[in-house]
């Protein structure tokens, strides 16, 4: 009897067996795999999304500032550019072809790229037919080939209070003067007399010059040129705008990163017409008279910062030669192009641009296409008034 019990107390304290503890150890170890493995893919997915929800917020940002840009362009305080003349040679200090004449050339047509707006067409990667020379530092290595440049003049609707004489005027700084219906003058340092500013309906307005492009990486560094090694190694493509300052002076500056391809299609309305609706959207190269522009559309692809490198992320801007051609959303009419799972092109047919321009592994990156049109309501009005 005495022997059972301690058979049996012996018996219940024995434990767990090699096999029993191996087995446990296996499916805890499988446990604990999967926990990890969802854990990596929920962080995947979260590094996905916050990259969509970035690109989302950038390509909001892009268009609201063309457009904001678009919408001012031509507005001169209720004077036609035409009547617009210089007042004492106001002069800035230029960037190459960017040059002070060009800077403050108002009028459609008065000289080449003149005008409140005024598009040059993608150009090709290399070569002396880039318009802009020396505008935008570094010339070709900081402009992305194939990409449209767009450029706007207007007068800032903020009103400057002078009383004549340098009263009220940044030293430099360029204004319009403006006698609403009349004629207006542009100047620099000190204010016109024959358009006092005490008289009725003359107001001075900042002058504003702003010309948008695509350069291939946000920090050249401190050769000023983009390269391979920009950005960290990783060039990010960028939204760039050459604005006047107040100093007189062109400055280079960033807008949206990651902003991949950039195309403006230009409203024209019919010639010598008095209706402001456009007849035809057409590259700039197409444009005969810019003064017949009363609307842009603008279509750019936006590309994630981060690699994803879980799955290939295939792309295509849509256009003439998709399947569902009548109904595409393209990009421009000269600039359509698709990247394959693998990192190839596909649907490739944009102008003086190449798959080369993407570096290795596009596919790598997640990408969002916008296009919109924007009225450039200042030259309506104008046209239909």
């Amino acid at each position: 009897m005495i022997h059972s019990i301690f058979h049996s107390s012996a018996s219940r304290r024995r434990g767990f067996s090699l096999i029993e503890l191996m087995i446990a150890l296996l499916l805890g170890t499988l446990v604990v795999a999967g926990l990890i493995n969802v854990l990596i893919a929920n962080r995947q997915a979260y590094h996905l999304q916050e990259a969509n929800n970035f690109n989302q917020q950038n390509m909001r940002f892009a268009m609201d500032r063309i457009g904001w840009s678009l919408r001012m362009a031509d507005f001169w305080g209720g004077v036609g550019s035409g009547a617009i003349t210089p007042s004492g040679g106001p002069t800035i200090t230029g960037k190459g072809a960017c040059t002070s004449a060009w800077a403050l050339a108002v009028a459609s047509g008065s000289a080449p790229g003149a005008g409140g707006v005024f598009g040059y067409d993608g150009q090709a990667a290399g070569g002396t037919a880039f318009p802009l020379s020396g505008c935008i530092g570094g010339d070709i290595a900081n402009y992305v080939a194939g990409s449209d440049v767009l450029v706007v003049r207007y007068a800032d609707t903020d009103a400057v209070p002078t009383s004549g004489g340098t009263s009220g005027i940044v030293s430099k700084k360029i204004y319009l003067q403006a006698r609403t219906g009349v004629r207006g003058e542009l100047f620099a340092n000190t204010v016109p007399t024959d358009l006092p500013n005490t008289d009725q309906g003359v107001s001075t307005y900042p002058y504003a010059l702003e010309m948008y492009y695509l350069r291939p990486c946000s920090d050249p560094g401190t050769g000023g040129v983009c390269t391979a090694a920009s950005d960290g190694g990783h060039p990010i493509p960028t939204l760039m705008r050459l604005r006047l300052q107040d100093d007189g002076t062109l400055i280079n500056e960033p807008v949206v990163e990651g902003v991949e391809q950039l195309q403006f299609e230009y409203g024209v309305k019919a010639a010598g017409s008095s209706d402001a609706t456009p007849i035809a959207y057409v590259d700039a190269d197409a444009v005969t008279d810019w003064a017949d522009v009363t609307s842009v559309r603008v279509g750019y692809v936006l590309r994630s910062q981060t690699r994803d490198t879980g799955l290939p992320h295939d792309f295509d801007s849509g256009g003439k030669t998709t399947a569902d051609a009548n109904y595409a959303t393209r990009l421009s009419s000269n600039c359509e192009y698709g990247i394959t799972s693998t990192g190839g092109a596909k649907s490739w047919g944009c102008d003086n641009y190449a798959i080369g321009q993407l570096g290795s592994s596009p596919q790598q990156f997640t990408r969002a296409q916008m296009t919109a049109v924007v009225q450039v309501r200042n030259r309506m009005r104008l046209i239909g008034g």
